[in-house]
């Protein structure tokens, strides 16, 4: 795919953390939306793409015409998102002007407290430095075995999960009318779906369709497919791999004019 696959993943922010919030509810609507892909919201925004990675990142705190463009291009009211970044405008703005009211403290007692954050900021960075090494191996010894750190269920939307926080395009595929067939996959969840992403701009009137299945059993019950009518896209509900040597695949068609348009070869990984 030509956008780069963790662009939407969650950053850390500039202004302690209000962004992450609104970040997490732009990627729920462009997952929503069938995943268009950062140049199509540039085309259809005229905003950056670097702008809009950020947004759906939360590097920073998206500006107000940056947040209407991106929930209006993705089906959405863009009036709850503005009323949250107002409020967090505000809150930030308060918690600046009570911090610039705080006494100024003697030089004395300045050294004292000093003296006690340093000592407390070490203990706190031998925690976290524990804790990450602990989380680094939990995540190795996870990845070595093939068993999920997030524990969900074939069948779960996916916008409602944690797969979310590590999900990446596992492979993608440019078929019939530049179309685009990928699969998404979390490594915590160990799980995955499909999506198909139509830019021939016919999708009024039309549908799309898409499933995820396990290669050894596509009709068993373990297959996930979805049909949206009237979109540019669709994805399916996760599958989670029922065993690490399983390679689940993906396939999927759409219609033009009622005619169906079948994308051929499925995608597997």
């Amino acid at each position: 795919m030509k956008d780069d696959p963790i662009d939407d993943r969650p950053a850390s922010t500039h202004v302690g953390g209000p962004a992450s919030d609104i970040a997490a509810e732009l990627r729920r609507l462009r997952l929503a939306a069938g995943s268009p892909t950062l140049t199509h919201l540039q085309h259809a925004t005229g905003i950056s793409r670097t702008v809009i990675s950020d947004a759906l990142r939360g590097r920073s705190l998206p500006s107000d015409r940056t947040i209407d463009a991106l929930a209006r291009t993705l089906g959405a009211d863009p009036a709850p998102l503005l009323e949250r970044r107002a409020e967090l405008v505000r809150q930030h703005a308060d918690g600046t002007a009570e911090t610039n009211r705080t006494p100024r403290s003697s030089p004395r007692g300045m050294r004292r407290r000093t003296g006690a954050l340093l000592a407390g900021g070490s203990f706190v960075a031998g925690v976290v430095a524990t804790l990450a090494v602990v989380a680094l191996v939990g995540q190795l010894t996870a990845r070595d075995d093939g068993a999920p750190s997030i524990v969900v269920h074939s069948g779960e939307n996916p916008a409602n999960t944690r797969c979310l926080d590590d999900a990446v395009v596992a492979t993608s595929d440019t078929r019939a009318d530049d179309s685009l067939l990928q699969i998404v996959w979390s490594d915590k969840c160990q799980a995955g779906w499909g999506r198909i992403t139509r830019y021939d701009a016919t999708y009024l009137g039309n549908s799309v369709t898409i499933a995820i299945y396990p290669q050894t059993d596509p009709d068993g019950p373990l297959r996930q497919e979805a049909t949206e009518h009237d979109v540019q896209g669709a994805f399916t509900t996760l599958l989670v791999r029922p065993s690490p040597d399983t390679l689940i695949c993906a396939d999927g068609s759409f219609t033009v004019d009622g005619t169906r348009i079948d994308l051929g070869d499925p995608l597997c990984i």
